[in-house]
């Protein structure tokens, strides 16, 4: 039977803050206008990234599924049926271009019907926050249009972005959104580790305990080889790495460090689902 990961009483405040739930609304709103959704999953954590509800709000538009972040997941653990991609990676990128390119044709010919030519198809890119949405905008458009940075929450308004080319298109980028309710603690603690929500939305030493029972139940003996350590415990890294402050274990700092290494690929590249 699996082990149950405690629960890891998240900030409900930072969970779920205010523009993530105006971003939901506004998605929510902008699907009518919408001819494609480009759901994008991080790579890791394939089935925990999937938003449960998009299915329904999509009502009946097309959803391609997408695994991002191709080139820190565990090329072992990739799941099958699902377009997987390294935004650095032209190889991938063209992949997911035919398959849009599919997506559009009919669109295209919808609109050529009613006498309507050149009406690129729309295009939402959604998902949790910090799986790429940005960086795969910016990709396709082959342009730095939509800002980037590797933490949740830098893309606060939604913004129409233009692809040209022999595949036309026009690309909604949207913010991050999270469930308001998470569907488990073990998601929780797995969009954690894998940044998907901002730090000030856990408590850094649980997730860390919760990161080293994790990972050595997926990676038996990795954390405990790397590391040279004989008890697998935040006590026992911050004393065999000498992080002391004051004359004491500074566990917060191990901790923190603990959670930034597994993010740095410090043990490879692994997969948590």
């Amino acid at each position: 039977m699996e082990e149950e990961i405690p629960e890891l009483k998240l900030n409900k405040f930072s969970w779920y803050p205010g523009h993530i739930a105006k971003a939901e609304r506004q998605l929510r709103e902008k699907i009518s206008q919408i001819d494609i959704i480009v759901e994008l999953r991080d790579a890791r954590i394939p089935f925990t990234s999937e938003h449960k509800d998009l299915e329904a709000w999509a009502n009946g538009k097309k959803i391609i599924s997408v695994l991002n972040k191709l080139d820190l997941a565990d090329p072992r653990k990739i799941p099958e049926g699902f377009l997987s991609i390294n935004t650095k990676d032209p190889k991938t990128l063209n992949d997911l271009i035919t398959e849009l390119g599919k997506a559009a044709a009919p669109i295209e010919e919808k609109f050529l019907k009613k006498g309507i030519i050149n009406r690129p198809a729309r295009v939402m890119i959604v998902g949790y926050p910090n799986v790429g949405k940005s960086s795969l905008i910016n990709a396709l458009a082959k342009n730095k249009k939509a800002k980037v940075e590797n933490r949740p929450g830098v893309t606060r308004q939604q913004q129409w972005i233009d692809v040209k080319g022999k595949l036309k298109l026009k690309l909604l980028d949207t913010p991050g959104i999270i469930p308001a309710k998470l569907y488990s603690d073990d998601q929780a603690l797995k969009l954690a580790i894998c940044n998907c929500v901002g730090d000030n939305a856990f408590d850094d030493l649980l997730v860390a305990r919760e990161t080293l029972l994790l990972v050595d139940r997926l990676y038996p003996g990795l954390i405990a080889k790397t590391y040279g350590l004989d008890e697998l415990s935040v006590e026992a890294f911050a004393e065999k790495k000498s992080i002391i402050n004051n004359g004491e274990l500074n566990l917060a700092k191990a901790a923190q460090t603990i959670i930034r290494e597994v993010r740095d690929l410090r043990f490879g590249r692994i997969s948590l689902d």
